[in-house]
């Protein structure tokens, strides 16, 4: 089983989190193969690495373009659309964003690693809550 990187996660490896990358550290013994990302968690990350320095653009890059980014499928689409009903008739709002992350990790049967909560709700999603 292999892993996907939240947004949360790439922000509290820069912030360089102690207690995340003692939990990452343990984790990637038990899942050795990289770490994957969502394509919404790519482009959240460069959205925020474009205000930064020229030079911290650089080293984020850098440290970005280490992981494997998932592409959007018509399968993609599908597990999306089959979510966005499923918890609009609960009533459950979730974010757009939210759901395009979890329909690319349960269609390429990865498991989630975030620190957002929101994901919880999400049933039919492997996740790892930090």
């Amino acid at each position: 089983m292999t892993l996907a990187f939240d947004t949360s996660i790439l922000i509290a490896i820069e912030r360089k989190n102690k207690p995340i990358i003692i939990k990452l550290r343990s984790l990637s013994k038990l899942y050795p193969i990289p770490a994957q990302l969502p394509f919404m968690c790519y482009y959240e990350f460069l959205q925020g690495l474009k205000i930064r320095k020229p030079k911290r653009q650089n080293n984020l890059m850098n440290f970005i373009n280490h992981f494997n980014t998932l592409h959007t499928t018509r399968t993609t689409a599908e597990i999306l659309s089959d979510l966005k009903l499923k918890y609009n008739k609960q009533g459950i709002q979730l974010s757009l964003t939210d759901l395009l992350i979890a329909s690319q990790v349960i269609e390429n049967h990865l498991t989630l690693v975030t620190m957002d909560k929101d994901f919880e709700n999400i049933t039919e999603l492997r996740k790892i809550i930090l």
